[in-house]
C-alpha cells in the first residue's frame, strides 16, 4: 500500500506541477483581464455619466437664454402695452417667476406682479371723516345713547338723522356702519344683515381711520348674524365669497390687516365644519374651501417671498449693476442671491435696452427655481436613467437634496457636475450600483476574458478528477491483479499438489484397499477437471478482454446438454457429500447457444455454489421457459451475498468482503466470464440472495436468438 500511495502521490505532483500551475497561472491573468476590464467599463460609464450632464446642463442653459432673449425682445419694443406684453411674456413662459425693474438704486418695482397683500406700513394713514359742525352734536347725543345709557332704539333714531343729513361718500358709509352695529346690539338681526348688505355693496372700499376697508369688515359681520340666527349655509356661503375676493385682491390691504381677515375666516369655517349636523349639506363648499385654502397658501408664500425680495436686495443690484458696466447691451448677468432661508435665481440686464423713455433702470428676471427642477431637469433626468441600478442627486449650495431620484444606490457619487456658469448654483450627482464582476462581464462584449476563466478553471478540475479517479482505478486494478497472481498461484498450487502425493502414493502401491484406490482416482479426476476449469476461465477471459473471444452458436438441445452438465458435476462433487437436484422440464426447446460458453457458465456457478455452502450441502438446478426465455438457475444454501455487494460480484477480480467470503479460494473471474458469456447471448442474469440463507442465479436465454 505504501508503494500505490507513493505512485499516486508521485502522478498527482506531476499533474499539479505540469498543468495545476499553468492552469493557475492562466486563470489569474484572465481574472486580471476581468478586472481591467471592469476598471475600463467603470471609466467608460463615468464618461457617459459626464456626457449626461453636460446634455443636461446645455439643455437648462438653453431654456434661461430663450427665456432672456425673449424678455429682451418684449422689453426693447417699448410701447404702450409693454405691462400687457411683460404679463404675456409671463403666461407664456413658466420658468420666469417674476419680472422686476431697479432704477437709480430705489425700490425694486414689480410691475406685473399682484401681490396678495401690502408691506405694513405701505398704505397712507386714513383722513378721519369730517362731520359738519351743525350735526357733531347730533352724532355725539346718539354715541351717548349707544356706549353710556345703552338706549339703542334713541341710538338708532340719532344715527339714521344724522345719516340723512351728510352727503360725504366715506362718512355715509361710516355712519351706516355704525347703524348696522346698534342694530345687532339691538338684537334686529335681519335689519343689521340688510345693512350690512348694502355696505358691502356700495361703500366696499370705504377705509375708516385705520385703514380697513368697510367690505370685507361687514361681510364678516353678515356672516356673523346669519349663525345668530342658525343660518349655517348662508353664514359658509358668505364666508366663502368673501375668501374668494381677498385671494382675488378685491382690496389692497397691508400684511397684518389680510392675515387677520384670513384667520377669522378659517377659524370661522373650520368651526361651521366641524359641528355641522348635516355634514353632506356642507361638501361642496368644503371643497370649494381646500382649494382655496391651498390658492391661498401659495399665493401668500409667493407674495411673502417677492416682498423678501423688495426689501433685501436693492443693495445688492446696485453692486451687481456698478460691477456689470462694461458689459455688452442688454447681455444677462446671472446670479444667486439668498437670505431668510430663499433662494432667488436671478438673470439681471446690465442696463436698459437704450430707449429713453423707460428711464436709467435695469430689467431683471426671477427665475423659478420649482419648475426648473420639477418640469426641466427631473424629466431630462429621468430620460436619461431608466435602469434600477442608476440615480441621481440635486443638491444646493449646504448640500441638502433638494431633488433626487426615486432610488438612489447607496454607493459613492460617480461624479459630480455643475450647470453653465454655476446657475443655478445646484450640483448634480450620479450614482451607479456596482454589478458583480462576473455578471457585468456575462452581459458585455468583453465576456470573453470570463469564458476564459471558466473554460481554464474547467479543464483544470476536470484534468484533476480525471486523472485522480484513473490514479484510484488503475491502482486499485492492480492491487486486484496482484491479489488475482497470488490466488491463482494458490488455486493452481492446490490441486497440483494433491494430484502429485495421490499419483506418488499410487505408484509406490501404498493404498491400503481398493476402494480407497478409487477414491484416490476420483480425487484426481475432479482436481484435474477443477485445475482444467480455472485455466479455462483464464484463457477465455483473457480472449473476451482482448475481444478475440469468438462464439460458436448452434442449434442445442438443452435439456440433453444440463442433463450431461449435472451429472459431471454430481460426479465431480458426489465424494465430498454434496447432492444436486435437477429440476428440468421435459418440454425445453432447442435454442441457438454456444454451448462450450453455455457449459462454463453454468459449471462456475455450480462451483461457486458448492463453494460457498456451509452445513447444507446441496445444490438445486431448475430449468424452464418463461415468456420468450429460457430461465436456468442454479440455487445454493450457504453463506449468501450482502445487499451492497450484489451489483460488484460481476466485476473482475471482485471478492466479497466478509472474512468468509475471503476463505473460500477462487480467483474472481467466474462469475465476470458468466456475465459476459450472458451477454453475447443477448440474455440477462439475476441474482436473488439473503446473507445466512444462500443465494439464487437466473440466467435468462432468449428462445428466439438467432446468431
Amino acid at each position: 500500500m505504501d508503494i500505490s500511495n507513493k505512485k499516486r502521490n508521485k502522478i498527482i505532483f506531476l499533474f499539479l506541477f505540469g498543468i495545476g500551475l499553468p492552469s493557475a497561472i492562466l486563470i489569474y491573468l484572465a481574472f486580471r483581464g476581468i478586472q481591467n476590464d471592469q476598471a475600463l467599463l467603470e471609466q467608460e460609464r463615468r464618461k457617459e455619466h459626464q456626457r449626461i450632464a453636460e446634455r443636461v446642463s446645455e439643455s437648462v442653459d438653453e431654456n434661461i437664454r430663450a427665456v432672456e432673449h425673449a424678455f429682451n425682445s418684449t422689453i426693447a419694443d417699448y410701447s404702450s402695452a409693454l405691462l400687457h406684453s411683460l404679463d404675456s411674456l409671463k403666461q407664456k413662459h413658466p420658468l420666469v417667476e417674476e419680472l422686476f425693474y431697479f432704477q437709480n438704486g430705489e425700490e425694486i418695482q414689480l410691475p406685473t406682479t399682484k401681490l396678495l397683500f401690502l408691506p405694513n406700513g405701505s398704505l397712507q394713514a386714513t383722513p378721519a371723516s369730517t362731520i359738519p359742525p351743525a350735526l357733531l352734536k347730533n352724532l355725539q347725543t346718539a354715541q351717548q345713547y349707544e356706549f353710556q345709557d345703552r338706549q339703542f332704539q334713541n341710538a338708532l333714531v340719532s344715527y339714521r338723522s344724522v345719516f340723512a343729513q351728510v352727503s360725504g361718500h366715506s362718512v355715509k358709509g361710516e355712519l351706516l356702519s355704525t347703524i348696522a352695529r346698534v342694530q345687532k346690539k339691538s338684537q334686529l338681526f335681519q335689519d343689521a344683515i340688510k345693512s350690512y348688505e348694502t355696505i358691502a355693496q356700495d361703500y366696499s372700499h370705504v377705509r375708516i381711520a385705520d385703514g380697513i376697508p368697510l367690505g370685507p369688515a361687514a361681510r364678516l359681520e353678515i356672516s356673523t348674524l346669519f349663525l345668530a340666527i342658525n343660518d349655517s349655509l348662508n353664514a359658509v356661503k358668505t364666508l366663502i365669497e368673501l375668501y374668494r375676493d381677498l385671494i382675488h385682491r378685491e382690496w389692497i390691504l397691508e400684511q397684518a390687516n389680510y392675515q387677520f381677515f384670513t384667520q377669522l375666516i378659517t377659524e370661522s369655517l373650520d368651526a361651521i365644519f366641524s359641528l355641522a349636523l348635516m355634514p353632506a349639506m356642507f361638501e361642496s363648499y368644503r371643497s370649494n374651501y381646500e382649494i382655496l385654502n391651498n390658492q391661498e397658501q401659495r399665493q401668500r408664500l409667493q407674495t411673502e417671498k417677492l416682498h423678501l425680495f423688495q426689501e433685501s436686495f436693492a443693495k445688492d443690484l446696485q453692486i451687481k449693476i456698478a460691477q456689470n458696466q462694461e458689459a455688452p447691451l442688454n447681455s444677462p448677468n446671472r446670479f444667486t442671491l439668498e437670505t431668510g432661508g430663499r433662494t432667488y435665481l436671478i438673470s439681471l440686464l446690465s442696463r436698459h435696452s437704450g430707449n429713453t423713455k423707460q428711464g436709467d433702470g435695469n430689467w431683471g428676471l426671477l427665475l423659478n427655481a420649482d419648475h426648473l427642477k420639477n418640469k426641466l431637469l427631473k424629466p431630462l433626468l429621468e430620460h436619461h436613467f431608466l435602469s434600477e441600478k442608476t440615480g441621481w442627486i440635486i443638491r444646493g449650495n449646504d448640500g441638502t437634496a433638494i431633488l433626487k431620484s426615486d432610488q438612489t444606490p447607496a454607493v459613492p457619487a460617480s461624479i459630480k457636475a455643475n450647470f453653465v456658469g454655476n446657475f443655478p448654483p445646484w450640483i448634480v450627482e450620479f450614482y451607479q450600483k456596482e454589478s458583480p464582476v462576473f455578471e457585468a462581464f456575462l452581459t458585455s462584449w468583453r465576456s470573453i476574458y470570463f469564458y476564459m476563466f471558466i473554460l481554464i478553471a474547467g479543464i483544470f478540475l476536470f484534468g484533476l478528477i480525471f486523472t485522480i479517479r484513473s490514479v484510484a482505478h488503475e491502482l486499485e486494478l492492480a492491487r486486484l491483479k496482484s491479489d488475482f497472481v497470488s490466488t491463482i498461484s494458490h488455486e493452481f498450487k492446490s490441486p497440483l499438489t494433491s494430484i502429485r502425493q495421490l499419483s506418488e502414493m499410487l505408484k509406490t502401491n501404498r493404498v491400503p484397499s481398493k476402494e480407497r484406490r478409487f477414491k484416490y482416482y476420483d480425487i484426481l479426476v475432479e482436481q484435474s477437471e477443477r485445475l482444467s476449469l480455472l485455466i479455462d476461465n483464464i484463457l477465455d477471459f483473457s480472449k473476451m478482454e482482448e475481444g478475440r473471444k469468438e462464439f460458436v452458436f448452434e442449434k442445442t438441445p438443452i435439456h440433453d446438454m444440463l442433463q450431461e452438465i449435472i451429472s459431471a458435476a454430481q460426479d465431480r462433487v458426489g465424494y465430498e457429500g454434496f447432492v444436486i437436484h435437477a429440476n428440468i422440464a421435459d418440454s425445453l426447446p432447442t435454442i441457438n447457444v454456444d454451448r462450450s460458453a453455455i457449459s462454463q457458465a453454468i459449471n462456475n456457478l455450480i462451483d461457486n455454489a458448492i463453494k460457498y455452502s456451509t452445513e447444507i450441502k446441496k445444490v438445486e438446478i431448475n430449468a424452464y421457459t418463461e415468456n420468450q426465455y429460457l430461465l436456468i438457475s442454479v440455487q445454493d444454501f450457504g453463506i449468501g451475498i450482502r445487499k451492497d455487494e450484489i451489483n460488484k460480484i460481476f466485476e473482475r477480480f471482485f471478492r466479497g468482503g466478509d472474512e468468509l467470503t475471503r476463505t473460500v479460494k477462487g480467483s474472481g473471474l467466474g462469475l465476470t466470464l458468466v456475465k459476459q458469456i450472458v451477454d453475447a447471448h443477448q440474455g440477462k442474469i439475476d441474482v436473488k440472495s439473503e446473507p445466512g440463507k444462500g443465494s439464487v442465479f437466473m440466467l435468462f436465454l432468449p428462445i428466439d436468438h438467432s446468431e
